[in-house]
């Protein structure tokens, strides 16, 4: 199974194995032990009767107790019983060379003591003690070592038993990695990729995640579905941004008329009064006619320019910018706006302000859509200002304020939600200050929105500044 549910799956059937073979192993050992406890009882009894055996043998070959024959008796034949009942056992722990002469000892002992016996009733007083002696030696002995080696053996058992935990947690520790490394690398490290991507996505520095995996799982499917979703919504944020910019060269068109018609109109002029008057003229004359034409087209020329810097689409990147640059090149298509519209614009910006990074393009049409924003909440004219200084924070502020109608206080938690718009059907789409909300915040800065009706708005920009360490560009202007 090659799916991370898989996987699981098979690492939770192995654990069931894993734990049921530990489970057997460890009912066996305790099994074993036990038999092996029992049978060390068994061979403790068989010696204790070979020790009273021998009492009652020696009450016979030495007090001649004829009593203490069927004491005896009775002893020996719980010994054969024994030897009968655990002759596999014993042979198991002795070896089976061994158990023969213990075997064969057991026979010759219980022939010499009946042979005497026999002798004995007969009236024979001989009896052949030193044999009998020996024989009763060699059974205890026999019984001692069978007693010593199963005691061994216990000990083992109980060693292994003793082992048996350590070993088994070893394994699981072992296991335990093995599945730490298996989520760990299946899982959290791919969600680390993921998380790490949706600040990129944030911050408009998205590059499509890489990650190599041998199988394709639920992670790869994500990761995949990942990267085309930020593509798309990347694809889909530019759309926005050139829609916004159209939307706002639309506005425009009335004001860019005007700034083209009049050096049109003035170079028209020029032409007429040289095509009529030319032969009239002195050279000076003429050569001022010539270079006012000059000048207005270069006028005309720069409003063209102007616009398609304004309506292009590139991709942009993080330079080095100068506050004051952007805001010169946002003011220089909004101006004759302003004039147009009867609004009086005064600019105060702190001297030597220091550089930020970011994109020119970007931040001109955030600006862009602060100052229409301004423009069409004072149709009856009125005063923008710009103030730009550095913060307690040590950041740059902007702030875009005028006197317009202002913003009613229950519309400004949402002024920046995309499609919403206070604006009649028709005359806004509600993208132009999500757009700025979202410029603002891929520059790592913030914006912030005070309004009062019928007084005015301000808005206020705060960018970070370039750190000392960053990765150097040439300045934009």
């Amino acid at each position: 199974m090659r799916t991370i549910r898989g996987r699981i799956i098979m690492l939770f059937v192995f654990c069931l194995i894993f734990g049921g073979v530990l489970t057997v192993v460890h009912y066996a050992n305790m099994y074993s032990l036990k038999h092996k406890m029992v049978m060390m009882q068994d061979f403790d009894n068989l010696l204790n009767n070979i020790l009273e055996l021998r009492r009652y043998e020696k009450n016979f070959t030495y007090y001649n107790d004829a009593e203490s024959i069927n004491s005896w008796e009775s002893y020996l034949s719980d010994i054969e019983v024994s030897f009968t009942k655990f002759g596999n056992d014993i042979s198991d722990v002795l070896g089976r060379e061994k158990f023969n002469l213990f075997r064969e000892a057991l026979d010759q002992y219980k022939g010499i003591i009946r042979n005497d016996i026999v002798m004995n009733r007969g009236g024979s007083p001989e009896l052949h003690v030193q044999q009998i002696r020996d024989k009763g030696k060699q059974l205890v002995e026999y019984a001692n070592d069978l007693i010593r080696i199963k005691q061994a053996n216990i000990h083992k058992s109980l060693n292994r038993v003793l082992i048996l935990p350590i070993a088994y947690f070893s394994i699981f520790v072992l296991l335990t990695i093995i599945v730490f490394q298996l989520i760990n690398s299946s899982i959290m490290k791919p969600l680390y990729l993921i998380r790490e991507a949706t600040k990129h996505v944030a911050l408009d520095t998205f590059k499509p995640i890489v990650y190599h995996s041998k199988h394709e799982s639920e992670i790869t499917k994500l990761i995949n579905a990942f990267n085309k979703m930020a593509i798309e919504l990347e694809t889909r944020q530019k759309q926005l941004l050139q829609s916004r910019k159209l939307a706002s060269i639309g506005t425009f068109t009335s004001g860019i008329a005007h700034e083209l018609n009049n050096p049109l109109n003035n170079i028209s002029l020029t032409a007429e009064s040289l095509q009529f008057g030319y032969d009239h003229m002195s050279e000076d004359e003429r050569n001022a006619l010539f270079e006012d034409i000059v000048n207005q087209a270069d006028r005309a020329s720069r409003v063209v320019k102007n616009l398609l810097e304004f309506s292009r689409v590139e991709k942009p990147s993080m330079i080095q910018l100068d506050i004051r640059n952007v805001l010169d090149r946002t003011l220089r298509f909004t101006k004759n706006q302003m004039v147009i519209k009867g609004i009086h614009l005064t600019e105060e910006i702190a001297g030597d302000m220091p550089l930020i990074m970011g994109k020119q393009q970007q931040l001109e049409d955030a600006f862009v859509n602060i100052i229409i924003n301004a423009i069409q909440a004072m149709p009856d004219g009125g005063e923008i200002g710009i103030q730009v200084g550095r913060d307690p924070d040590d950041r740059i502020r902007i702030s875009i304020s005028d006197t317009g109608i202002g913003i009613a206080p229950a519309d400004i938690p949402h002024i920046f939600d995309p499609f919403y718009t206070t604006k009649d059907v028709g005359k806004g789409t509600g993208l132009g200050l999500s757009l700025v909300y979202g410029i603002i915040r891929a520059h790592g800065g913030d914006i912030d929105v005070k309004s009062k009706e019928a007084e005015g708005t301000t808005f206020t920009i705060f960018l970070p500044i370039k750190a000392n360490g960053d990765e150097c560009f040439d300045v934009a202007v």
